[in-house]
């Protein structure tokens, strides 16, 4: 497993270079890209161009937002699948090879066998073209009641009926393990278990307040893994390593619950708690490496290379 940073997962904005920096610094081995931007980027300037401080970081990609919304219209479905081929090469020459996607909890339009052969049929069309780059796309799930409210018909909103649709979905289709979801859908986490072989292909830690009833919360009530211990971090950990997972682990919270809190100590408590999960886990701290050189403006601005600490 290895440490990874989201600036969706934790809304942070900055330049790509200072994020970089912050990744490094506070022990994060990995980073989600955005395949649209990193697009733009490699058709402005080439894809060496694109990817250079992340090569010179050491940073793995983690994870990219699969562009096609897989529960949405027919019309918007086939616009986002037109590009879908091209945006995965980009992908793939930049070495993001996990995707994530949220499944819909409730149809207006769509009974509950209808939207699961909709979404079977999507995925294993999509799932093609991943086979064919080596990259696996996650499955997430939205838990919360309010999100199924005023819809005539509900669809997946529990881990367990995820793993549904991933057993009879292609093999380059996997789950997404989010803690707080797990938590939020009043399920076990043993269910990690069920994911096919191979297909956890992201964990996703947060924590929850000590005061809020499960069947209250919400998604602002995400907090920063650690930050009450209601959810262990050491034990998500220790069953995504005995479902046999070897991928990003990324911390989540909600942009409420970071108010007041720059940047950097953001990140740098993050990377912290993180550590402290893996030690509760039993899980090996590679030790930090690298130092910036070469402050330079360019298209990513800031810090241009890295190079090994003495």
């Amino acid at each position: 497993m290895f440490r990874n940073l989201s600036t969706v997962g934790l809304p942070l904005s900055g330049r790509p270079s200072e994020l970089i920096e912050l990744a490094l610094s506070f022990g994060f081995d990995s980073m989600d890209i955005d395949i649209i931007d990193f697009q733009q980027q490699a058709e402005a300037f080439g894809v060496e161009h694109a990817r250079r401080l992340m090569v010179s970081a050491r940073l793995k990609s983690g994870m990219f937002e699969l562009p096609v919304d897989i529960s949405g219209d027919e019309e918007s479905f086939a616009r986002d699948m037109e590009r879908l081929p091209e945006r995965l090469d980009m992908a793939q020459a930049t070495e993001a090879l996990r995707a994530s996607a949220v499944v819909a909890p409730a149809s207006e339009e769509h009974g509950f066998k209808d939207y699961f052969e909709l979404h079977r049929k999507r995925l294993d069309t999509i799932g093609d073209l991943l086979a064919k780059r080596g990259i696996m796309l996650g499955l997430s799930y939205i838990p919360e009641a309010a999100a199924r409210e005023g819809k005539a018909n509900a669809f997946i909103s529990t881990f367990e009926g995820l793993i549904g649709l991933v057993q009879t979905s292609h093999p380059s289709i996997g789950a997404i393990v989010d803690s707080w979801a797990l938590h939020a859908s009043g399920e076990p986490l043993e269910l990690m278990a069920k994911v096919p072989a191979g297909r956890i292909v992201e964990v996703r830690l947060s924590d929850v307040p000590r005061d809020v009833a499960v069947s209250e919360l919400t998604y602002q009530h995400r907090l920063m893994p650690g930050d009450t211990g209601v959810i262990g971090m050491g034990e998500v950990l220790t069953q995504a390593k005995a479902a046999g997972f070897d991928g990003p682990v990324t911390p989540c919270a909600d942009r409420t619950n970071l108010t007041g809190r720059g940047r950097e100590k953001v990140v740098k408590l993050a990377g912290d708690r993180l550590e402290a999960g893996w030690r509760e886990a039993g899980l090996p701290i590679v030790p930090r490496w690298f130092l910036p050189v070469a402050k330079e403006p360019g298209s990513f601005g800031g810090v241009d290379a890295f190079v090994p600490a003495e």
